[in-house]
């Protein structure tokens, strides 16, 4: 195995870990926020309480998804997102990277890497994360996705 090879594999793996770990954080925050509304819902006879307390989600997954963005990304200000997300939603954000359809990997220069996953999913979402090398490791920028077979890139929040 050559060590551009290993490098691949590494880099790929590191993108497919942090999209994986991230979605389940994603969908466990949103079933139990589901769950909590079921219970809101039944203790009131079917009807919706807004004014209910309710748990603070976002500062749950605001303390879940802190520590990956911290291994896997690059420090750089992230002013509407990073460790103070305010959304999170069904799909999850990285939906169906685990089972992409198609995977491929660049590499641009010694210093960058462009990973691409194209999903089956409802969206039909492809991704394409920008990973850089900063101190010697090799960390995720940004990513960037589209749905339904488009071809201008979107700029996401991460």
């Amino acid at each position: 195995m050559n060590e551009d090879t290993s490098l691949q594999d590494q880099i790929l793996s590191m993108v497919i870990n942090f999209a994986s770990q991230w979605n389940v954080i994603e969908n466990d925050i949103r079933n139990q926020m589901d769950a909590e509304e079921a219970i809101i819902i039944k203790k009131n006879d079917g009807v919706y309480d807004h004014y209910a307390p309710r748990t603070n989600w976002f500062s749950q997954l605001n303390e879940r998804i802190s520590p990956l963005i911290d291994h896997f990304c690059t420090e750089k200000p992230r002013i509407y997102g990073g460790k103070t997300q305010r959304s999170f939603g069904f799909p999850s954000k990285f939906n169906g990277i685990e089972t992409a359809e198609k995977t491929a990997l660049e590499i641009k220069s010694k210093s960058r890497i462009e990973v691409y996953f194209k999903t089956t999913m409802t969206f039909d979402d492809e991704y394409l994360f920008i990973v850089l090398k900063k101190a010697g490791k090799w960390k995720i920028d940004s990513y960037k996705n589209r749905r339904y077979h488009k071809e201008k890139w979107n700029n996401q929040i991460l």
